[in-house]
């Protein structure tokens, strides 16, 4: 390796460890104000946030006068699985492995007239993916505009980070709009959002119809011309969070009808407790109504959290994919579309999970969980799903 590369590994070593000191001593300060009663945990939160991103990223010269900050992170979750499922009475074999559920490089560049960029890469999938990739300016408080590749505004636990969610997988009705019928996550197109004052807040994009540059089951997002429209507003005060998010996409290539899908939420966190119910709703034509709710809580006791949750979710006439809703499930072993049930209408799904979270700092921690799930149809044909996750998280 030639010198100067060596000399630049080095340099930008030194700055990430220096931030990383820097953080550090910030979180224990913020700490010490919480147990002194000087600021209240969501307080001390708020600061938090905004010392990490006014003091993150390095300062490079543009051309002219004008600089730009950029910022580099990463994320790497490491998970194990072990989960049993029984379909109709046979049980198939188990779930029990350890792989990488996140594996992500990123890099934000944000220009000091405004202009920003960001690209995240993951290399957790068996191919190298894009996670984010998008341009845009901050026209001010109110607007801020961009184009590419990221999430839409959809679900309070959708557009809440994997490295802040309480629980290890999302919830059963989060994840069949998202995952079973490709409606939410990441789409590229055009992205707006803005504060309007008083505590509320809103976000909107119009996008392709199809989820990212190629749908695991749409295809690429050129076989498709339908556009996806999706809008968010939010009110937050005094650790409240209230919400309603709608979207519409025609033509859906998973669900062959057009879908209209919403969900509202609310979202408490005081003194330790963080509480969070949200429900879903869609009418996917033919297909009918998919109805689903989820009510989580947690509470932090020091570095500890235990958490509990409830959630639900059910299709008309749609047939769900069990170990879609539950993650990495099991599937049956005979052959067939995936493990829908073979009858055709009211599949349910019924999921219970607990789980404890342990913090040992800001950027590293470790989550166990425990979820017992039971799926049902119209005939009475059965599904149950229970298991063990486990999951490290280091970010940096």
């Amino acid at each position: 390796m030639k010198l100067n590369k060596i000399t630049q590994l080095t340099a930008l070593s030194v700055t990430l460890l220096g931030s990383a000191s820097y953080a550090a001593s910030n979180d224990a300060l913020l700490d010490l104000l919480v147990k002194k009663g000087v600021l209240s945990e969501t307080e001390a939160t708020s600061v938090a946030a905004e010392l990490k991103e006014e003091n993150k990223g390095i300062t490079f010269s543009a051309k002219g006068k004008e600089t730009v900050k950029v910022r580099f992170n990463g994320r790497l979750h490491y998970q194990y699985d072990s989960l049993d499922a029984d379909y109709n009475g046979a049980e198939q074999a188990s779930t029990n492995h350890f792989y990488f559920r996140r594996l992500r490089l990123g890099a934000k560049a944000t220009h000091e007239s405004g202009l920003f960029a960001e690209m995240v890469f993951d290399m957790a999938e068996d191919n190298f993916n894009i996670d984010t990739a998008v341009a845009g300016y901050q026209f001010n408080d109110y607007f801020t505009g961009s184009i590419g590749y990221q999430k839409v505004p959809f679900g309070f636990e959708e557009m809440t980070s994997s490295n802040s969610i309480k629980t290890v997988e999302r919830s059963v009705a989060n994840r069949f709009l998202v995952d079973d019928i490709d409606f939410a996550a990441r789409h590229s197109g055009l992205h707006a959002e803005g504060n309007l004052g008083g505590g509320f807040s809103y976000a909107a994009a119009v996008v392709n119809g199809v989820q990212g540059e190629g749908s695991r089951l749409g295809g690429g997002t050129n076989g498709s011309n339908d556009l996806g429209i999706f809008g968010s507003v939010r009110w937050e005060g005094n650790g409240l969070t209230l919400g309603f998010d709608a979207g519409h996409k025609s033509n859906s290539p998973v669900v062959l009808e057009d879908v209209t899908a919403y969900t509202g939420y609310a979202h408490y966190n005081y003194e330790g407790f963080d509480i969070l119910g949200e429900y879903f709703g869609a009418d996917m034509g033919a297909q009918e109504d998919f109805n689903g709710y989820a009510l989580r809580l947690a509470y932090k006791m020091g570095k500890f959290e235990p958490v509990v949750r409830y959630s639900y979710a059910k299709a008309d006439v749609f047939q769900i994919d069990v170990d879609e809703l539950v993650r990495r499930g099991p599937p049956p072993a005979a052959a067939g579309p995936g493990n829908r049930n073979p009858n055709t209408g009211d599949n349910e799904i019924e999921s219970y999970y607990v789980g404890l979270n342990y913090y040992y700092n800001k950027a590293v921690s470790l989550m166990l969980g425990y979820e017992v799930a039971e799926a049902e149809d119209n005939s009475g044909y059965e599904v149950d799903v229970d298991g063990f996750r486990a999951r490290i998280k280091i970010l940096w």
